[in-house]
């Protein structure tokens, strides 16, 4: 089981390289954004981005701050601090590296098809990296003692949709193109994985 996480793990890592070094200094999209984005952007409304504003929120810096405040004090009273410790690792590591990789690659923004304003680069999009590590990290903690399995899967699942939203909302904005988005999901879960592996390690 630990090689194959391994062996994907690598996969993936390939995957965002080859990606990264095809839009490194870019400002078009390649294989399938564009497409993508005149498919979504051609069927947008005002209530759709209303909604997609919404859903965005939950995977902004804001949003984390305030989440992480409230988990932080509720973690503290009940003593969990290697919990703590791994939220604030994989949410604040991932932002951190997200801002590193974002001035490695320097990829533009889809500014044609801008619906609210953003600033920064737009590769990887750390909208979809940070909302993997810290969706994922949490769902972890909360069903690592679940022994049901349906309702253990219902709640990953729902992490999983929660986050795919979020990314979405990036793309109907207008703010990333799809490639952003898939790697930073893709990185967001290579770094996810791994800092719950460095929490286990150091039992």
């Amino acid at each position: 089981m630990e090689r194959s996480l391994i062996l994907l793990n690598a996969v993936l890592i390939a995957i965002f390289l080859i990606i990264g070094i095809m839009v490194r200094g870019s400002k078009e999209g390649i294989i399938f954004d564009q497409f993508i984005m005149e498919y979504i952007h051609d069927k947008v409304t005002p209530s759709g981005i209303k909604v997609m504003k919404k859903i965005t929120y939950l995977g902004s810096a804001y949003f984390f701050i305030l989440m992480g405040i409230m988990i932080l004090l509720y973690m503290l009273k009940g003593k969990r601090k290697r919990e703590i410790y791994l939220l604030f690792l994989s949410t604040i590591g991932s932002y951190g590296l997200n801002v590193i990789l974002k001035n490695i690659f320097i990829r533009t923004r889809p500014l044609e098809f801008f619906l609210i304003e953003q600033g920064g680069y737009s590769f990887p999009s750390g909208h979809a990296m940070v909302s993997m590590t810290f969706y994922s990290t949490m769902t972890y903690l909360i069903t690592r003692k679940i022994n049901n399995r349906g309702l253990k899967t219902m709640i990953w699942l729902l992490n999983f949709i929660i986050i795919a939203l979020i990314g979405l909302s990036r793309i109907y904005l207008g703010v990333h193109w799809p490639t952003d988005v898939l790697m930073g999901f893709i990185v967001g879960l290579i770094f996810t994985h791994g800092s719950i592996k460095t929490m286990r390690s150091n039992k």
